[in-house]
This record gives structure tokens, C-alpha cells and sequence, in this order.
């Protein structure tokens, strides 16, 4: 008979944690997908529909203003999606970081939990003194890869500010664009003056 290969117990809260990240990713990559999806399609259509606005200010006598108009309205849809795009681009760098923090942390807590290897005498070196030793490529230690996480959440965090600066100037584009309506009907409003009645053209 056969016998099953089992994991050791000490590593089965790994495992564990790791199924349950891999599940958490692949539900979160989905929902990224369907946000993108909808932001493309929701693009699509200002674009479409900015293009039948434009079309129809050609017909008006006060073009300028019209187009004018609708410029700011699609400005201000393209740049509320573009700051949820910069929000998912956020949130998919935050868990590319996570993930591998934390794949670092699984490799440090293995490493400490595996028992020390036996020292083994160093190797006779039959060289001359004079050559030169060949050195190990160095590769970047778990605190130095740490760090770089950091410094990549802090300039994840530098670019989610920049998208709230441009949230605030497309809700500042809205305002002057209500104010601008507001004074046209207030001067559509106002009533005309009246002509000057003819005078009289005294009879014979």
C-alpha cells in the first residue's frame, strides 16, 4: 500500500494563509476586471455622447457657448473616471505590495522555523595567496525588500493625492459651469425694452 504524503504540521497555518490569499487575489482580480470594464464603456459613452451635443450646437446661433459647455460637462465625466481608474491602479499596487511583503514574511518565518544546518568545515584553497576571491552576487536582504515595499506604498499614497487633486478641480469646473447657467437664464429673464412709439403725423 501506498501512504499519503502529508504536509508537516508546522506548515499547515502557511498553507492555510496562503489558499486564503489566492482565493482573495482571484475575487479581487475579477471585481478589478468589472470596474475597468465599466469605467471603458462609461468613457465610451461621454465621448459619444459629447460628440452629439457638439453636433447639435452647430445649430444653434450661440455655438461657442454650447460647445463650450459641453467640453466642461465631458471634462468633468472623463476626469471622475479617470480618478476611479487611478483609484484601482491604487488599490492593484497596494495588494502587488502586500502580497509580496507578505511572501517575504512566509519565507523569513520558514527559514526561522527550519532546524540549523550542521557546520561544515571550510574548504582547503590550494590557490596562490595572490588570486583574487570570486565574490557571490549580492542579493537585497528581507529588510531591504521591506523597505522597498514602504517606499512603494508611499508613493502609491503620493499618486492617490494627486487623483484627489484632480477630483477637486473637476468639482470645481462644475461649480463655475452652474454659475455660468445661472447667470444666462438670469439674463434670458430679464425683460426687453420696449421700442419708442412712432409719432404722429399731423393730418392736413
Amino acid at each position: 500500500m501506498y501512504r499519503r504524503l502529508l504536509p508537516p504540521l508546522a506548515a499547515l497555518p502557511l498553507l492555510a494563509a496562503s489558499w486564503a490569499a489566492l482565493a482573495a487575489s482571484a475575487t479581487s482580480d475579477l471585481d478589478d476586471r468589472a470596474e475597468r470594464s465599466r469605467i471603458a464603456a462609461e468613457r465610451s459613452a461621454a465621448e459619444s455622447r459629447y460628440a452629439a451635443e457638439e453636433a447639435e450646437c452647430r445649430k444653434r446661433f450661440v455655438v461657442t457657448t454650447c460647445v463650450d459647455e459641453a467640453k466642461a460637462r465631458r471634462r468633468e465625466t472623463l476626469g471622475r473616471l479617470k480618478h476611479q481608474e487611478l483609484v484601482l491602479d491604487e488599490q492593484d499596487r497596494r495588494r502587488r505590495a502586500a502580497a509580496r511583503l507578505q511572501a517575504i514574511e512566509e519565507k523569513q518565518r520558514e527559514a526561522a522555523a527550519r532546524p540549523p544546518m550542521p557546520a561544515q568545515p571550510a574548504p582547503v584553497i590550494r590557490e596562490a595567496a595572490s588570486a583574487p576571491a570570486a565574490r557571490a552576487p549580492q542579493t537585497p536582504s528581507a529588510a531591504e525588500r521591506a523597505q522597498r515595499a514602504r517606499d512603494e506604498a508611499a508613493r502609491a499614497q503620493r499618486r492617490a493625492q494627486a487623483a484627489e487633486d484632480l477630483r477637486q478641480q473637476a468639482a470645481e469646473d462644475r461649480a463655475r459651469i452652474s454659475e455660468r447657467e445661472a447667470d444666462r437664464r438670469a439674463k434670458d429673464k430679464k425683460p426687453s425694452t420696449p421700442l419708442p412709439a412712432r409719432p404722429e403725423i399731423p393730418k392736413n
